[in-house]
């Protein structure tokens, strides 16, 4: 086998050479006898027991992985104490500088793809690209972690340095709306491809604090089928809450004093998703991350809609636990599950901090609907004591 440092300059070579890489294998030896060798004219001469380049696809094998992250830290090290020594003794513009940042840069993302949670590698880049104003520069960073994710898409490193190279470009650039639609487009292929990825969820909910509010209501509309798809992802209706929230906020400073039927903007989007929540509960019982969203959607009418309506709101959410309430078993316990989520949902409301008048409103409700801490206790009777001591 050749040795570790000749292995890891193909591979930098191979980078190097062919920037719009966009997935890269790691494969068995085996398999390369599978696959396309014919000519490609981006290709450079490596070693194709080991390495396999075309169509801007990139495989490597198993068998060399241990050596090429060896040799890749042990060139990383080196390269960053290069740089350090050099930036503290040199000026900007030395030609000595500009080639230490090369190395470095070069050396750091063979190991981020070799290892894309090394905290050091991406640290290295942030060093080199913070003393840069190159927009291009902060683009092709964007795609160098776009092609990790596409195989490492749960890397906390990757979504982090793509967030901060983000917030650059938004600070020095301010040229986000293109930017912002890419990543919706790469986080809903991620979260189709990986599902239950918080990771790339939480990445879209940092995005919504830069998209603009046709983004936002955008975002409401297509993110809406994804939910229904995917009911047991909560991450998606914690999405969602973060765009409700960013609407909530965009409203104008006028709006906090008008009238019911004045805020018929958001209203009208709090009540299709009430709706549309409602649809989704009769439709998925049993569903717990349903009826949080629900807690969510109450909290958000109460308070926007504090002196209009109210008693009406509640009529209409004591119609829908009633509905639920008489629970009768199943084979699958979920109709118990649902009475259970019903009378847990109308106690949290009891518990909210409210003015005096919607709280008495509130209790009222709460007598018509019966003694829901025994039927609480009857379903989940584990939980004995901590229901018995809630105080109504």
């Amino acid at each position: 086998m050749e040795g570790c440092d000749d292995l890891l300059l193909q591979l930098e070579q191979i980078l190097e050479n062919d920037e719009l890489i966009d997935e890269i294998g790691f494969i068995h030896p085996t398999q390369f006898s599978t696959l396309d060798t014919s000519f490609d004219s981006h290709s450079v001469q490596f070693n194709t027991q080991f390495f396999w380049n075309k169509d801007h696809k990139l495989a490597i094998s198993f068998e060399i992985l241990s050596s090429l992250y060896r040799a890749a830290i042990q060139k990383h090290s080196c390269a960053r104490r290069n740089y350090k020594t050099i930036l503290s003794s040199c000026s900007e513009e030395s030609s000595e500088l500009l080639d230490s940042e090369k190395d470095l840069l070069r050396h750091s993302k063979a190991l981020a793809i070799l290892s894309p949670n090394f905290h050091t590698a991406w640290n290295s880049r942030k060093l080199v690209l913070s003393k840069h104003n190159d927009v291009i520069l902060f683009l092709n960073e964007l795609r160098l972690s776009t092609l990790i994710l596409s195989y490492a898409p749960k890397s906390e490193c990757a979504w982090s340095h793509r967030r901060w190279i983000i917030k650059l470009i938004a600070e020095r650039f301010q040229i986000l709306e293109g930017i912002i639609r890419n990543e919706s487009e790469l986080v809903k292929k991620i979260c189709e491809k990986f599902k239950m990825n918080y990771r790339a969820w939480n990445h879209w909910c940092w995005l919504v604090s830069y998209m603009t509010t046709q983004q936002v209501l955008d975002e409401l509309g297509t993110s809406r089928k994804w939910a229904e798809q995917h009911i047991a992802d909560n991450s998606c209706f914690q999405f969602r809450r973060c765009l409700l929230v960013r609407a909530l906020k965009t409203s104008s400073e006028t709006d906090k004093a008008a009238s019911y039927n004045e805020k018929s903007e958001f209203c009208a989007i709090l009540e299709g998703e009430l709706k549309w929540n409602d649809v989704l509960i009769r439709r998925y019982v049993g569903r717990e991350a349903l009826w949080m969203h629900r807690r969510f959607l109450s909290h958000c009418w109460i308070r926007k809609f504090a002196n209009d309506l109210v008693n009406l709101f509640l009529d209409q959410e004591m119609q829908l636990v009633k509905t639920y309430l008489v629970a009768s078993p199943d084979e699958f316990d979920d109709t118990l599950v649902q009475a259970y989520l019903a009378a847990a949902y109308f106690l949290w409301l009891s518990k909210l901090q409210t003015s005096p008048h919607i709280g008495n409103e509130i209790h009222n409700k709460l007598r018509e609907a019966g003694d829901l801490i025994s039927l609480l206790v009857k379903i989940s009777p584990e939980k004995d004591l901590f229901w018995r001591s809630i105080g109504i």
